[in-house]
C-alpha cells in the first residue's frame, strides 16, 4: 500500500507498514499513550492525517469492553462556573474521542442513585460526579467502573478532586481583616437542613470550617463568635447587621450567587456597598464583571481543574492508580465590594 493508492479503508496495519513500525506503536500514537518516541509519534500522526484514517470505534469497544462514553452527574447547571466546568470537560473529552452522557439530579439523592445505575447500564467507561449522596449511599451501589467525585468528597475509597476551600476561606477572612472590617458574617447554604436530609455537605462544611478558623486567627468577632446565616435568610442578615451597632461589617458568602443576592438586598435597604457594608463571594462567576460595584471573590483555575479531572479518569480507565485527594488552591480576585 502506498500513499497514492485508495486509502479510504486504511487500517492500523497499513499505517504500521507505511511507517515501518509495529501496530502497537501506531496504537500508542493514535490513542495518545506513553511509551513512544515523540519524533516517531509525529511521523505516524502525519501519515494518519494523509491517509484520512478513521478508527473503528465499535470494533475497539468490542475488543476492549469500552464504549468511549463518560458519565457526568451534576445537581444542576444554574451556576455558571459549574456549566463552564461541564463544557470544558466535554470539550476535552471530544478532543480525545470520547462522548459525554450528562445526568442532572436537581439535588435529589434518589435521582443521583438512579443516574448512577442508568450510566452503569449503558456501560460508560467512567463517571465524574458532583455528589449529593454520601458514603453509605455509594456503598450500596455495585459500581465496577472508575468514579471520581468533585467538590463533595464521598469516601477515602473514591478519588476526590476539589478546591482547598478551608484555606481559601481563612485567606478571605485575612483579606477582609486587612480591609479594616471588625465583623464578618458568613452566609452559608442551608447546611443544617441538608444534614438532616442525609445530603453530602462536605464542601459547605469545609468552607464553614475555614471561616471559623479565619475569624479566630484574625481576632474577628471576638465578643460575638461565629456569625452564620443559613440560606438567604434576609431577616437574620438584617438582625445580625444591626447587632453590630455601627461596627464595620462584611458578609462573606459561600458562593457568588448568594453574594449577588445579598448585594441586591442591601441596596434595596438603601445601604451602600462597600461604604455601609462589605460583601465577598466565592467561585469567580463571569457575571461578577458586569455588576457594580464589582464583586470581590475567590477563584481558581477551572480549566486546569477540568484537565486534571479528565486525565485522572483516563488513568483509572487504563488501570493506573491516582491520588485519592487532590485540592486546587484558590486566589483572591479583587473587586470593589469591600
Amino acid at each position: 500500500m502506498t500513499l497514492g493508492s485508495d486509502l479510504l479503508m486504511a487500517t492500523i496495519k497499513d499505517i504500521a507498514k507505511l511507517c515501518g513500525v509495529s501496530e502497537g506503536t501506531v496504537d500508542r500514537a493514535i490513542n495518545d499513550r506513553a511509551g513512544i518516541n515523540p519524533e516517531t509519534k509525529k511521523r505516524i500522526m502525519e501519515v494518519v492525517e494523509q491517509v484520512n484514517y478513521k478508527p473503528d470505534r465499535i470494533a475497539q469497544s468490542l475488543a476492549k469492553g469500552r464504549t468511549r462514553t463518560l458519565g457526568l452527574i451534576f445537581f444542576d447547571l444554574n451556576n455558571d462556573f459549574i456549566a463552564a466546568l461541564v463544557d470544558t470537560i466535554e470539550t476535552i473529552a471530544k478532543e480525545k474521542g470520547y462522548f459525554i452522557s450528562l445526568v442532572l439530579t436537581h439535588g435529589i439523592k434518589e435521582e443521583e442513585i438512579k443516574g448512577i445505575n442508568y450510566l452503569l447500564e449503558r456501560k460508560v467507561d467512567g463517571i465524574i460526579v458532583f455528589p449529593v449522596g454520601n458514603q453509605a449511599d455509594y456503598q450500596e451501589l455495585k459500581i465496577n467502573i472508575p468514579v471520581i467525585s468533585i467538590y463533595n468528597k464521598i469516601s477515602d475509597e473514591i478519588p476526590y478532586v476539589g478546591v482547598d476551600a478551608q484555606s481559601a476561606m481563612r485567606d478571605a477572612i485575612g483579606y477582609i481583616a486587612d480591609c479594616q472590617y471588625e465583623r464578618v458574617i458568613l452566609v452559608n447554604s442551608s447546611i443544617t437542613k441538608k444534614v438532616k436530609s442525609g445530603l453530602n455537605v462536605y464542601t459547605l462544611q469545609e468552607r464553614q470550617k475555614g471561616y471559623i478558623e479565619g475569624i479566630e486567627k484574625n481576632k474577628i468577632n471576638e465578643e460575638e463568635g461565629p456569625l452564620i446565616v443559613e440560606g438567604l435568610d434576609f431577616r437574620r442578615m438584617d438582625a445580625l447587621y444591626r447587632q453590630g451597632q455601627g461596627k464595620k461589617t462584611a458578609f462573606l458568602c459561600i458562593c457568588d450567587v448568594f453574594a449577588l443576592e445579598v448585594l441586591t438586598h442591601f441596596r434595596e435597604q438603601s445601604l451602600k456597598v462597600p461604604e455601609d457594608v462589605g460583601i465577598m463571594g466565592f467561585d469567580n462567576m463571569s457575571i461578577r464583571k458586569y455588576v457594580s460595584p464589582q464583586l470581590t471573590t475567590l477563584g481558581y483555575h477551572m480549566t486546569e481543574m477540568a484537565q486534571k479531572i479528565f486525565a485522572y479518569l483516563m488513568e483509572m480507565i487504563h488501570g493506573s492508580d491516582i491520588p485519592k485527594d487532590t485540592s486546587f488552591p484558590c486566589q483572591i480576585i479583587e473587586g470593589n465590594s469591600l
